[in-house]
């Protein structure tokens, strides 16, 4: 057994019947002479083998710098062009939010659902929905067009534009 206070290679003392391990405890650490390697045996590091080393650590932290600069802004990319294209959507064809309601109303599970909320343009797209389902229809002039909340006992189930974008461009960036 290896002891760690006297070095790798010192074994430890034998005991005798009755002996206490005190006295063993602050005797000096001895390392026998064969185990210190000549100073012939020590290898050298070349000056020109430092400034490769030199260049090569730079060349590393340099790529390390430049991938995670090339995440960020891929990332901003990704962001942007996907705001673009939505929006460009949404211009050529409103969101349906009669089924975004609807989807909400299947993923509220047994929980009593109190209202629908929507933007004041998205009202009469949802005064039916609500009138089916014996719910109120509140305007809320804090959601924009295409976003729709369920209100619940216990919270609110939202489907905003944000949250959706959000969602989309988090599973693109875990596929990535």
């Amino acid at each position: 057994m290896a002891s760690i206070r006297r070095g790798i290679g010192a074994a430890p003392p034998a005991l005798g019947p009755g002996e206490d391990f005190r006295p063993f405890a602050l005797e000096p650490c001895r390392v026998e002479a064969e185990e210190i390697p000549p100073a012939e045996q020590v290898a050298t590091i070349s000056p020109e083998s430092r400034e490769s080393m030199a260049v090569a650590g730079e060349a590393l932290r340099f790529r390390a710098a430049l991938r995670e600069a090339f995440a960020q802004r891929l990332q901003t990319i990704c962001t942007d062009l996907a705001a673009r294209v939505l929006a460009r959507e949404l211009r050529l064809e409103p969101a349906d939010v009669a089924s975004l309601a609807q989807e909400l109303l299947e993923h509220r599970g047994d929980e009593a659902a109190l209202a629908l909320r929507a933007a004041p343009e998205d009202a009469a797209a949802l005064r039916a929905l609500a009138a089916e389902h014996g719910l109120a229809l509140r305007i809320d002039a804090k959601l924009l067009g295409g976003d729709v909340a369920l209100d619940l006992r216990s919270g609110a189930l939202e489907s905003t534009l944000a949250l959706r974008l959000q969602t989309l461009l988090a599973a693109c960036a875990g596929v990535a």
